[in-house]
C-alpha cells in the first residue's frame, strides 16, 4: 500500500507528529512575553520574548516570525528566527526557513534554499 502525500500550505502545520496538549499560537496571533512549558508548542504567527521548553518540540510554521532566544528538546523551522536557540536532542531548518542567531545542538540539518547567519555549536547531550 502506497504511502499518501500531503502538502502543506503556507502558514499550515501537519499537526499530526504532535503530543495531545501541544500549544497553538496562530496566525492571526503576535505574542510578546515568555512561553514556558512541558508541551510541544506550534507558532503560526508572531512571537516575541523568550521561549523555555526543555522537554518539548517547538515548531516555527512557515510565515511565522519569532524574536527569541529559546531552550527547547527540538526545534523545526519552517519560517523566520532571530535569536539563539539550544535544543537538547536536534534541529531542522527547512528550505522555507530564514534564522538570524546562533545554535547549539546535538543533531542539526539545514535544507538546500533556508537561509542561515550565526554560529553553531555541536553539543553530545
Amino acid at each position: 500500500m502506497a504511502k499518501e502525500e500531503t502538502q502543506t500550505k503556507p502558514g499550515s502545520v501537519d499537526h499530526s507528529g504532535f503530543r495531545p496538549g501541544a500549544t497553538r499560537i496562530g496566525a492571526a496571533f503576535s505574542f510578546n512575553g515568555t512561553l514556558e512549558g512541558r508541551d510541544d508548542a506550534i507558532i503560526e504567527g508572531r512571537f516575541q520574548g523568550k521561549i523555555i521548553l526543555p522537554s518539548a518540540s517547538l515548531t516555527i510554521a512557515r510565515g511565522a516570525k519569532v524574536e527569541a532566544d529559546m531552550q527547547v528538546r527540538s526545534l523545526i523551522l519552517q519560517g523566520e528566527l532571530t535569536g539563539a536557540v539550544t535544543a537538547a536532542e536536534r534541529i531542522a531548518i527547512s528550505e522555507t526557513a530564514r534564522m538570524d542567531g546562533d545554535i547549539r545542538t546535538a543533531r542539526i540539518s539545514v535544507s538546500n534554499g533556508a537561509r542561515f547567519k550565526g554560529t553553531i555549536k555541536i553539543e553530545k547531550g
